[in-house]
């Protein structure tokens, strides 16, 4: 989904900021960058303090997921000046997240002026997303059919499923317009989802409809997020982890809510019948599914088409150590081995090639995250089998905090490079 969210909520339209072409100014359009575009809390405040020192100030900075908190403090200055402004919940752009953090570096080895910077941010905000609405669509198509295969399903379920998913591309696209039906997008989505999955059934067409309805609408299901918002309490940056940890619960809420409606309306309009005769790709076709999983991911996350071997390989990295690491070690610890080796490979990867590892990383770990396991606890527990609903969910607790220490075992084996 691409909004823009620069413009947004522009500084420009903020009584007494700065301008951006002095320091203050500059740097507070900068965090402003780097939260929109996807850097983690943590890593934002980091990297403020160190454009802070070079620059010659004293920099406290509070990174939430919908507000930045600035306090400057300068030898000339009597007292520190501080702002506070509203930012949006980024969403991961691949592309502009390398721009703005070649600024970043630029501005640390003082071979680009922050005049020089601000101008470069300007250009990049006012440049169109590289990949647009038929892009992204495909992105969401790409990404719920191969996700349909992981889950097991058949020929029948990953075509129904990759339609699913451009509809849900569409809607994103096309038809978000105003702020009501934003907020309420996951859950109009998944019953729409929901509601196609149980058409298509109707014909014996389908043997599984709710691994199509899954996968039609996985590319919602806040893994990524969630994720996230362990990596930040592990980190004891409190605040923006548990506002992330509300969040990634909320929209599982109203996806899951949503499949419910959709599977209620739709089992009565369209009784299913059973499907004569199930075809399945062969077992080796699900590497393939990977590799075009990745095509999609670097799509939705904007990334740049020189990317594109670097996000399939983070994406063959992670699934195949988790699924080797599952058979050996079992489920949750499938997890933490697959999430440290996508780290230390992220991680060789930027210290060698100077990228930002999230191109790597990002890609890998959503194909990680337990999100269809959260979904499908919210869907037993819609239909009442509390029990098993409520041990899913905890398997999927288990999982995030395996995947999250994975990451952080990857990073003190091998440190991430500094900016």
């Amino acid at each position: 989904m691409s909004f823009d969210l620069l413009d947004h909520y522009s500084l420009y339209k903020q009584p007494h900021f700065p301008p951006r072409t002095l320091p203050v100014g500059f740097m507070l359009r900068l965090a402003r960058a780097l939260h929109t575009y996807g850097m983690t809390a943590y890593e934002l405040e980091s990297t403020m303090n160190k454009v802070g020192i070079r620059l010659g100030f004293g920099l406290q900075c509070l990174a939430q997921p919908t507000t930045l908190i600035m306090s400057f403090s300068h030898p000339d200055e009597p007292e520190p000046k501080t702002y506070v402004f509203r930012v949006e919940q980024g969403e991961v752009n691949l592309e502009r997240q390398i721009q703005v953090q070649e600024i970043v570096s630029a501005v640390l080895d003082e071979s680009v002026s922050v005049e020089e910077g601000a101008g470069r941010l300007k250009e990049i905000s006012n440049t169109p997303p590289r990949f647009g609405a038929k892009g992204q669509m495909a992105a969401f198509g790409l990404l719920a059919g191969c996700v349909a295969q992981l889950l097991g399903g058949g020929v029948s379920e990953i075509v129904v499923a990759l339609f699913m998913g451009v509809v849900t591309g569409f809607v994103a696209v096309k038809l978000l317009q105003s702020e009501s039906l934003r907020y309420l997008f996951p859950t109009i989505s998944a019953i729409i989802s929901a509601l196609l999955a149980n058409f298509v059934a109707s014909f014996g067409l389908l043997s599984s409809p709710d691994i199509a309805t899954v996968a039609g609408v996985i590319a919602l299901v806040p893994g990524l997020p969630l994720t996230t918002a362990v990596a930040e309490l592990a980190r004891q940056n409190m605040v923006s982890g548990t506002s992330r940890l509300v969040y990634s619960g909320t929209i599982l809420l109203q996806i899951g809510f949503g499949v419910a409606i959709g599977n209620a309306v739709g089992v009565e309009l369209f009784p299913a019948t059973e499907i004569s005769r199930e075809v399945f790709l062969p077992d080796w076709s699900i590497w393939i599914s990977i590799i075009i999983a990745g095509i999609g991911l670097c799509f939705l996350f904007q990334g740049r088409p020189r990317d594109i071997p670097w996000i399939v390989l983070g994406g063959l990295i992670a699934f195949a150590t988790t699924w080797y690491g599952k058979e050996f070690f079992g489920h949750v610890m499938g997890a933490f081995v697959g999430a440290l080796v996508t780290g230390l490979a992220a991680n060789l990867f930027e210290r060698i090639s100077g990228i930002t590892r999230g191109v790597m990383l990002m890609p890998g770990i959503l194909l990680l995250v337990p999100g269809s396991v959260g979904l499908q606890s919210l869907s037993l527990l819609v239909e009442k089998n509390v029990l098993e609903g409520i041990d899913t969910a905890f398997s999927m607790s288990f999982v995030a905090i395996a995947l999250v220490t994975g990451l952080l075992f990857s990073s003190l084996i091998l440190p991430p490079k500094d900016i």
